[in-house]
């Protein structure tokens, strides 16, 4: 793709061509001043030691670390201070090429994306070696890496390609998370205390590390670091939830006079059945009789308005704490033995989420927009003001508590001699994550034929938080009442409550989730050395591993709860609301929320229904709703895993080549326990009855293949070339084994006098998927012109088969034989699928099913990767503490037209400048992604959209108080930058988040 594919908004085009105009400026500079450095300066003693620390060490030791191994890698560490200068894993990751942090990823979990592709593509292993992480809950997102405190790790290493020995499973690459052994720590202690200033909320939140290195002997280690973080952060947004088009039900207009006031944005002739937005007014009308010559005149498409807005603020709130400890003892020359343990607990018990949720739809609330409509790039035309009037009013409170552990250990036995090498490796790993929600809702209902009193006026500002402006009468939006409620499962809601008058509504629900894995492996590693031509080795390897997943869900209902107990002080005005954003949106401020923890304990215990379960907050489990149907099941896996490759070291006209060529072997049992759901749900919550569990049993397997070389053109220049075959197993969470049968209801719509129709859901599980897989070439041209100094540049394609896709394609997933679904024999006319034996000359029956299934189409993945590092201190004088380094990763994609890959940003960049002496330090670092696209994810945040084009800056000082003692103060986010996210046109809000900045301010000391 040309570079005129970065955002056609002007200022964010100039952005990203200054941002390249800077870097090139850089690059030019840099190759200027080496030049004649390398002609002026002395070169220095071969017995010279040159000592660095901070930022200089850090970029130093990538460097070194890229140019020491055979595959393609990049990678960061610490900067020998015990610290990674980022806020957390993620956004240090990011600073690499190729990386994107997920910044629509809520709570910090610092999840990524590695060269364009989902989290889930890659592979995170610990010391090389695969581990239980904290499982994601959320598709495609990976490992939340926010589950662990750096101050633990050494290094974090991206395997670009990962060959025949490595762990396979990482698609996109691996991403090492490395904690040093103890005999190659320096003996010592170091303490950290900091506190994290959050400027959205003024919170501040403190954190400590403490930890020691001590050699018991020359040959024995031991070290342990033990750190702990107060979270406490918020993020607001705005969620611009949908936009409708203007009905006469919508605007509460007659049809003459919508017709006289709108109709020349609607089209006088019938539209095209599909491919376009445009509306007849016909259409709208249900007659022709109100076409006039001004019908058509300004567009086809309608007229919009947005039709939902949801104010939300999350607090999270709680405390990390994360540990790490190992022994290493090398009895002799030729053997070491060691183990390394690590613990992590992320505890977010308060973290709460609130919402103002205000929308209006056809028969719920009237649309009076005022002003003029401007024309999309689209060709919609949409209005920026409207007023509304007697629409459902909420408010919304959900206590979120969030937990995440890891634990486990890595033992390892190397022996060698100079003509083998033997390692063994032990590993035993659990990692869990659960959410706990309990949604509160508030609601003033609208009025048939009147009105519930509730009118407010919002701008959405057309993409521009400045121009945005709401508010609601009258104050209060909404109440809380003890008395006069009634349960309203028995009219199908079993999460409600409504008043006498049915104009107070009160909704208990929420989704509590739980997943853990564990994994226990053992290898051994084999490796010879020879001298037979150009093969110096031969290493082999034989892996066992064993990978259970359980996980489990429910979803509250509202029956039972003891509403005598509430008050009406557990509704009150947030802080939140005084400072929303801090202040950039003129919010409603009628916005009040219910105090959760004292609500959720005045209304429990709960009376039990008909002889059902309870859910972890002591509501009763709604049987029937998806949270209990997708979530209850296990998995295990059991792998069988062997490795050979060639490593060679020749000569090819004069240059050095090097590399290995190998094959993997992995074959794969699996086994799933689910709690398949066999008919359509029983009564209004469902009972364990409607479920029975099921094993289903696959079995695969995969010759992987690989192989790499390195060839020194020089001695400082090297080109790198890889090819290697991986795959990745279907995702335990992402993609869930049990099937869901929804109910026969009638379609009121398309039922005739003649013909009743009924349609029913069905959401098939994924028990059957097989893994993706994927060939993938790297090429990687690097020059390391001096010490700590690199230009680089990697092209990488990737061609995915399998992918696994969700569609609903009735010709995909309408069986003959009715599967087991309980709707009988089943058949496809081409445009719907009918249960034939429900069916009788008055009545048929539709299956509408859903799933997940293994793409039989390519998905290409293909980009380039450019990276350029310099340390100055060849320079005299004031020039030489200056560093930096300028990273730009270009990716673009191809896939079938009906499984877009989304996520993928074509353009990201980096730019990194220091400045650093004995004394004292800082640096600046400025990330830049462009636009890219998202998945549609239900009402929770609308339909298919867009994130715009994002930059940040952040910065970094650290300052040397004695030989022992420094003080450091980090800045992120400086330049205030706010993500958003858009439908088609920037000016189509969806959704603004808000994080502010934040500063931290750290002492360290040494001992």
């Amino acid at each position: 793709m040309p570079l005129d594919n970065i955002p056609s908004n002007p200022a964010h085009r100039a952005k990203a061509w200054k941002l390249a105009l800077l870097g090139g400026s850089m690059l030019i500079a840099g190759l200027h001043t080496v030049a004649h450095a390398q002609d002026a300066a002395p070169s220095p003693a071969a017995d010279e030691v040159v000592v660095v620390t901070g930022f200089k060490k850090s970029y130093a030791d990538a460097v070194r670390s890229k140019k020491q191994n055979i595959e393609i890698t990049d990678g960061i560490s610490s900067d020998g201070l015990g610290r990674f200068p980022d806020l957390n894993v993620g956004e240090a990751l990011q600073r690499i090429p190729g990386v994107q942090i997920n910044r629509e990823a809520e709570g910090r979990n610092a999840t990524i994306n590695l060269r364009g592709m989902p989290g889930s593509y890659a592979r995170t292993t610990l010391n090389g070696v695969a581990f239980a992480a904290p499982p994601s809950l959320a598709n495609d997102q990976g490992s939340p890496l926010g589950a662990f405190n750096s101050d633990i790790f050494s290094a974090f290493v991206i395997e670009k390609s990962p060959m025949a020995n490595a762990q396979s499973g990482g698609l996109s690459g691996n991403v090492d998370m490395q904690i040093a052994p103890a005999l190659s720590r320096t003996e010592g202690g170091m303490v950290k205390v900091s506190a994290e200033y959050n400027e959205l909320g003024g919170s501040v939140a403190p954190a400590m590390t403490i930890g020691y290195n001590k050699r018991l002997s020359s040959d024995l280690a031991v070290f342990a670091t033990l750190a702990y973080k107060k979270e406490d952060f918020r993020r607001d947004t705005l969620r611009y939830n949908g936009y409708s088009r203007l009905t006469p039900g919508l605007t509460g207009l007659s049809k003459a006079d919508f017709a006289t006031t709108y109709g020349q944005y609607y089209s006088a002739s019938p539209c095209p059945s599909s491919g376009s937005f445009c509306r007849s007014l016909a259409d709208v009308l249900g007659t022709s009789a109100y076409n006039s010559s001004a019908t058509g005149t300004k567009g086809n498409t309608g007229v919009y308005a947005l039709d939902a807005i949801r104010q939300y603020t999350r607090e999270n709130k709680g405390d990390l704490v994360t540990a790490t400890a190992g022994l290493e003892w090398k009895p002799n020359d030729n053997t070491k033995m060691g183990i390394i343990g690590y613990y992590s607990d992320r505890d977010l018990p308060k973290t709460t989420q609130y919402f103002l949720i205000n929308a209006v739809w056809d028969g719920a609330g009237t649309i009076t927009p005022s002003g003029t409509p401007a024309q999309m790039s689209d060709g919609r035309w949409l209005y920026e003001t409207a007023t509304y009037n007697n629409f459902p009013a909420k408010s919304s409170t959900r206590l979120y508590s969030q937990h995440q552990q890891a634990q486990g250990f890595v033992a390892n036995l190397d022996w060698s001699n100079d003509l083998w090498k033997v390692n063994f490796v032990v590993a035993g790993s659990k990692g869990s994550n659960s959410s706990l929600e309990t949604e509160l809702d508030l609601q003033t209902n609208p009025v048939s034929g009147g009105s519930n009193g509730i009118s407010g006026t919002l701008t959405t500002g057309f993409g521009e938080l400045d121009g945005f402006a709401y508010s609601v009468t009258p104050t209060p939006q909404n109440q809380v009442f003890n008395n006069g409620w009634t349960w309203q499962g028995a009219n199908g809601d079993p999460e409600g409550y409504l008043r006498s008058n049915g104009l107070y509504y009160l909704n208990i629900s929420g989704s509590e989730s739980f997943a853990d894995q564990t994994v226990t492996s053992a290898q051994v590693d084999i490796e010879r050395t020879l001298d037979f031509g150009p093969v110096t080795a031969i290493k082999g390897g034989l892996r066992l591993e064993k990978n259970q997943f359980e996980s489990h869900g429910f979803r509250n209902m509202a029956y039972g709860a003891q509403l005598q107990n509430i008050t009406s002080d557990m509704l009150h005005t947030p802080s939140f609301v005084g400072d929303f954003m801090n202040g950039d949106a003129r919010i409603s401020q009628n916005w009040q929320v219910i105090d959760a923890e004292r609500f959720i304990d005045a209304v429990t215990p709960v009376d039990v229904y008909q002889g059902g379960g309870l859910t972890t907050r002591g509501f009763n489990i709604l049987y029937r709703d998806g949270a209990f149907a997708d979530n209850n099941y296990e998995t295990q896996n059991a792998l069988s895993q062997a490795y050979i490759q060639v490593k060679y070291d020749t000569e090819v006209l004069g240059h050095r080549l090097r590399g290995n060529i190998g094959t993997r072997y992995e074959a794969t049992d699996n086994t799933i326990d689910s709690l398949d759901v066999i008919r359509p749900f029983t009564g209004v919550a469902g009972s364990l009855s409607d479920f029975k569990w099921q094993r289903i049993e696959n079995k695969y397997h995969y010759w992987l293949p690989s192989a790499i070389f390195a060839l020194d053109l020089k001695d400082d220049l090297m080109l790198r070339g890889a090819y290697y075959k991986t795959y990745v197993r279907p995702q335990d969470r992402q993609f869930s084994p049990v099937t869901r049968i929804g109910e026969r209801l009638i379609n009121s719509q398309q039922t005739t006098p003649n013909m009743s129709v009924y349609d029913a859901s069905v959401r098939i599980g994924n028990n059957k998927l097989q893994p993706y897989l994927a060939d993938s070439v790297d090429v990687s041209l690097e020059w390391y012109n001096r010490p700590g100094g690199l230009l680089a540049l990697a092209y990488f394609r990737k061609v995915i088969t399998g992918r696994i896709v969700g569609t609903s394609d009735p010709a995909i997933l309408c069986p003959s034989d009715g599967s087991t679904w309980g709707f009988g024999p089943l058949s496809w006319d081409g445009q719907y699928c009918t249960a034939t034996s429900l069916g009788t000359s008055t009545s048929t029956t539709r299956i509408y099913a859903s799933g997940n299934y293994n793409l039989d189409r390519e998905t290409t993945v293909e980009g380039w990767e450019f990276n350029i590092q310099q340390n100055l201190d060849f320079l005299p004088g004031f020039w030489k503490n200056f560093g930096g380094n300028f990273n730009y990763a270009y990716t673009d994609s191809k896939s079938p037209a009906i499984a877009p890959f989304p996520g993928i940003s074509k353009h990201t960049a980096n730019l990194i400048g220091y400045y650093e002496t004995p004394k004292f330090g800082i640096r600046a670092v400025y990330n830049y992604r462009t636009d890219y696209p998202l998945n549609a994810n239900g009402t929770y945040t609308g339909g298919a959209r867009s994130v715009k084009a994002r930059g940040q800056l952040d910065l970094s000082a650290s300052y040397n108080l004695t030989d022992r003692f420094a003080l450091s103060l980090d800045a992120y986010n400086v330049t205030n930058e706010k993500r958003y996210e858009y439908e088609n046109d920037l000016r189509v809000v969806r959704w603004i988040d808000y994080d502010g900045r934040s500063v931290t301010l750290t002492l360290r000391g040494t001992f």
